[in-house]
């Protein structure tokens, strides 16, 4: 099994600054198994290696959220006798210059498992004619129909086409997401599309992840376009780029 005890040193953290005014850093943490991004933070001291210490802790979870997925994707990892692979990016931070960078560092990392969206993420990457769009919209009312939002950002939209962008790889239950009818396209807090899903599947090279096949949809639900999700889904533990509809739910 990898080593679980990773931490720095004492003349590292010295050096690092510990808590004090500019001992902050911003780090990656990466699957070493496909060198994939899949959590970003800040933190000070032996934050970094905290998050797997937690994995061989905590108990296993039945129920499926963004703080269990990050858990356990770690303990995968460390039970097939590997490491988490720990990037720091910038370090003798100020904790507001760490916000800062971090939320600059989720903004390029779609798919992550983070429960937090970046600080002042409402103000994050976008471009200029979608920022002129988002503050002349209103968010959309709920509607009786069940849905999944699934976020990405417009660099991977210009690169794959939004479809391409949002039908695959999502860590996510597919028993759960069977029971979900359309999938909302979203970019940048907008919806840029409504697909109605056809058939959800397990992906094929991408073990435990899943995707979709659908088209877009002329359904009532379609109305949703060019609207901004609601705050509820923006807000702490709603970072995670795929997300079920709040609140009731018919047939689910």
């Amino acid at each position: 099994m990898a080593n679980e005890k990773k931490e720095f040193s004492k003349k590292v953290l010295e050096k690092l600054g510990g808590s004090g005014k500019s001992g902050y850093y911003v780090y990656r943490l990466v699957d070493p198994r496909n060198f994939e991004t899949f959590y970003v933070g800040k933190g000070y001291g032996n934050r970094v290696f905290q998050h797997a210490k937690a994995a061989t802790k905590m108990k296993k979870e039945k129920d499926e959220d963004e703080e269990s997925l990050k858990i356990r994707l770690i303990r995968e990892i460390i039970t097939g006798g590997k490491d988490v692979v720990a990037m720091i990016h910038r370090w003798n931070l100020t904790e507001q210059e760490a916000f800062e960078v971090e939320a600059a560092l989720i903004d390029c990392y779609p798919g992550l498992t983070n429960i937090q969206s970046g600080h002042g993420s409402d103000y994050g990457l976008i471009s200029a004619e979608d920022l002129a769009a988002k503050l002349g919209v209103e968010e959309y009312k709920e509607p009786d129909e069940n849905y999944i939002i699934i976020k990405t950002t417009e660099p991977v939209v210009d690169k794959k086409g939004l479809y391409d962008a949002v039908r695959s790889a999502w860590r996510a239950d597919l028993n759960k997401a069977q029971k979900y009818k359309y999938v909302l396209g979203i970019v940048n807090g907008m919806v840029r599309e409504v697909y109605e899903v056809s058939k959800w599947m397990n992906c094929v090279d991408r073990p435990g992840r899943i995707e979709f096949i659908g088209k877009p949809t002329n359904d009532c639900i379609s109305e949703l376009k060019g609207k901004l999700i609601p705050q509820k889904y923006k807000e702490k533990g709603a970072a995670y780029p795929f997300l079920y509809k709040k609140g009731k739910s018919k047939n689910i």
